[in-house]
């Protein structure tokens, strides 16, 4: 059984998923399986990744459920001691994985590393997004709701993934904030200062409402990690938006802002990638006003 498990889920991922999967078939280490979910399709990709024809390339399918149930199902799947994740929109640098597996080797101590990451588009690729590299950085940040890691770029042991429990089951939107919140439990987090990961901005990313709905899941997978750390009973995640829904108009009026100012962000970066410069301008210069 090889060492490493890739581990990627696809919904309605054409026309963007035959770049990623290349990308990791063209990977410098190629002793690892290629675990792939597809999480009910209904445009071509599935016919796709039926045609592929690579022993490595260990394909499930499931009944649509969500990001993080996909994941669970395919964390189920994988055989190596190290899973790397990948997502079915964005591409992988060649050395990404032989970089990640080096330094899990080298520290036993950490259990789940990401690489610095820059966003691109259909006509260029943008800056390094900076991300923190030590556990202590990493973690505060995750636990202000700020990026810590990349969750695509990630590569973590099997082990401690299973330790504690894999994804959670909701279907919400940050998954991967209480996954490295509740992996910092257990053991250390990483990232290698070394650009390996390239992640895809496009016009299909979060509006308005789907950027406060993601801010509140951050939020959330904060909130549990603090109430598990004070050894508070846990609220479940509606329960969580109802207090923040009736939470005064000034506290509201910021967090709505700040949704709206993301979104703005996340929009003029897939503009500005995707040679739409000056509605991308346009669009950062709106984000600044509105949080300055």
């Amino acid at each position: 059984m090889p060492r490493v498990s890739v581990l990627m889920s696809a919904y309605n991922a054409m026309p963007y998923l035959p770049a990623a999967v290349e990308s990791i078939l063209a990977q410098t280490y190629t002793a690892f399986e290629f675990v792939i979910i597809d999480d009910g399709s209904t445009d071509e990709t599935l016919d796709y990744l039926k045609s592929l024809n690579d022993p490595r390339i260990r394909l499930i399918e499931q009944p649509n459920a969500g990001l993080a149930a996909a994941l669970n199902t395919g964390l189920a799947a994988c055989g190596g001691e190290y899973v790397a994740r990948m997502d079915a929109d964005d591409v992988s640098m060649p050395e990404r994985i032989a970089t990640q597996v080096a330094y899990l080797d080298r520290h036993r101590s950490v259990g789940c590393v990401g690489t610095q990451t820059v966003p691109f588009g259909d006509t260029r690729v943008g800056a390094n997004l900076k991300l923190p590299t030590t556990h202590r950085a990493i973690y505060d940040a995750l636990l202000a709701g700020q990026h810590g890691l990349v969750h695509p770029s990630v590569m973590f042991r099997a082990e401690a993934a299973r330790q504690i429990g894999g994804y959670w089951p909701m279907r919400v939107l940050a998954e991967d904030s209480d996954f490295f919140l509740r992996l910092a439990d257990v053991t250390q987090l990483a990232c290698v200062d070394q650009v390996l990961y390239q992640m895809r901005f496009h016009m299909a990313s979060l509006n308005g409402s789907g950027m406060l709905r993601m801010r509140r899941s951050v939020a959330y997978a904060s909130d549990r990690t603090l109430r598990r750390k004070a050894r508070l009973p846990e609220i479940t995640f509606e329960q969580f938006v109802a207090e923040r829904e009736a939470a005064p108009l000034w506290r509201r009026i910021p967090e709505a802002i700040d949704a709206h100012a993301r979104a703005h962000y996340r929009a003029s970066v897939a503009d500005l990638c995707g040679g739409r410069p000056l509605v991308g301008y346009a669009r950062l210069a709106w984000a600044a006003a509105c949080v300055p």
